[in-house]
This record gives C-alpha cells, structure tokens and sequence, in this order.
C-alpha cells in the first residue's frame, strides 16, 4: 500500500493524527530505545518532511529536518530541561537547551503554560497550553514563536496548535491544530497523506517552531 507509512523494524505503530495545514504525523515506539521514548514522522503534501524521537518528559533527544536532511541532537545536561511531570504539577514548565547541528548549536529558551482549559477533539481528551519559544544561534534570534498547543496526558507528548511569531525576520502563522485521531485497525491509521486544508498550504513554508513541539 503506498499510502500506508511502515516504521521499522522492532518498532510498534502508536497513534495517527491528521491535522490542519496540512499536516499528518505517524507516532511510533522502538523496542532499542530508552523506556518512553517515542518517535514522530511529519507528512506534509510532498511527503515526509520532519522526524523526531523525544523521551517522556518531551524532550527533544533528536531531530531530522529532511529536505535538506540536517540533523540536531540534544546536548545533555541542559541548563534547564523540558520538564512534561513539571508543568502538569505546577501549571508551568520553563526550558533552556542546547540542540546541536552540523553547522552550529542552537539554544532553545522558553516557557509552556498550562491555560486551564480542557477540549475533546475527536474523543481525545487534551490540556492547552500557551507558550513563548526563542530558538538563538551564535549570530542571535532566528525564530521567535508565541502560541497554544495541546497536551496529551495519555501519550505523554505535546500535540502542534496555532502559532504566530517571525523566523529569520519573515512573519508567520499557522494553525497545525489536530482534527482525526487514528488508532490501530482505524481507517487511515499510518496514513502518509494529510487530508485537511491541503490546496492553502502548497505554497506556504512552516518553520519546526519549537523544541518541544512532538
């Protein structure tokens, strides 16, 4: 089936969620991996554009921009690490962390926030939350975001909102916001094609806007 996306081998298919802009991500676990992580394939109209393996506080162990491929791994110990346990206990977790790349080292500043508010999308329950992200290298800011996204306290990750902010002085906003929540035996469970406001997004370019957005 070439619609269906396969991970690989020793990995278990987890969750499908189709989204606006656009978008449909595949989420899956590894066996060779540490306990709690989880991996995210992002489809876009073209096809795969962005991987990612995160742990289960949602951090951003390591990531692959695909076209061009660049990848960016974690620098542990971060100074201040993303922290899913604090931000359900207290309401706020704040961030500062250091991802590297071939060409440079990136650090990553910011905040997410619990809003109070809880939706059921799709049957799924989720949190909301508001945050503001910074991503820096040595010549300064190159992306600057604010917006909400979702929590999901089943799958311990962060699911994509709407966003507004500017990435290498270009404005930008997007609104990835999930519609379909796709399990195992479900029609298009590991789909590779993303259904929703596709003929808007041809032209539009979106930014990996955050370290822990999973």
């Amino acid at each position: 089936d070439g619609s269906r996306f396969y991970p690989p081998a020793g990995c278990t298919e987890q969750l499908t969620i189709q989204s606006r802009g656009c978008q449909v991500d595949n989420i899956w676990t590894c066996e060779a991996d540490a306990p709690g992580d989880s991996w995210r394939m992002e489809f876009g109209v073209d096809g795969p554009r962005f991987l990612s393996r995160s742990d289960s506080e949602t951090q951003w162990v390591e990531s692959y921009n695909l076209f061009p491929t660049q990848r960016r791994v974690l620098v542990q110990p971060s100074d201040d690490p993303a922290s899913l346990t604090e931000l359900l206990a207290t309401g706020i977790d704040t961030y500062d962390f250091l991802q590297r790349a071939p060409d440079r080292v990136v650090r990553v500043v910011g905040f997410d926030r619990l809003t109070g508010e809880e939706v059921v999308i799709d049957g799924e329950p989720l949190l909301v939350t508001a945050f503001d992200a910074r991503h820096e290298s040595t010549s300064g800011p190159f992306l600057e975001v604010t917006g909400t996204e979702y929590v999901s306290v089943r799958h311990r990750r962060f699911i994509a909102g709407t966003y507004s902010g500017t990435h290498e002085g270009e404005p930008f906003e997007d609104d990835n916001s999930p519609v379909d929540f796709i399990y195992p035996g479900e029609p298009g469970f590991f789909s590779k094609t993303p259904l929703y406001d596709c003929e808007a997004s041809i032209a539009s370019y979106r930014p990996t806007v955050k370290g822990s957005d999973q």
